[in-house]
């Protein structure tokens, strides 16, 4: 089945906001776990220092993959933005159909 301009935009919409969002709550899951991590390592000194400096210097990773997700993010949300404009789909007055909007199950049904 292909998408109308129209289904296309309010897809993007829908899932951009889902993915910025998802980005956003895995930051801040993996910010806690630092802030746990860095905690317990201050807390009980007796742990393996060079295993507890190895798991944190892979968290650090992966926060850092984090935040450069986010940017990636608000680069392919600019980007969309552009093409969409291009393409005519966000000319005011725009209203997505109402079957656009909905889920592919819900049009199913």
């Amino acid at each position: 089945m292909s998408l109308t301009i129209t289904a296309a935009t309010a897809r993007f919409n829908r899932e951009m906001m889902a993915s910025e969002a998802a980005i956003a709550e895995a930051l801040v899951a993996a910010t806690s776990l630092m802030h746990t991590a860095a905690i317990a390592q201050r807390d009980f000194p007796g742990a393996p220092v060079l295993q507890s400096q190895s798991a944190l210097l892979h968290l650090n990773k992966m926060l850092a993959s984090l935040i450069e997700s986010r940017g990636e993010a608000a680069r392919v949300h600019g980007q969309l933005r552009d093409i969409g404009r291009e393409m005519g789909a966000t000319e005011v007055p725009f209203c997505p159909d109402a079957e656009a909007t909905l889920p592919l199950a819900e049009r199913a049904a």
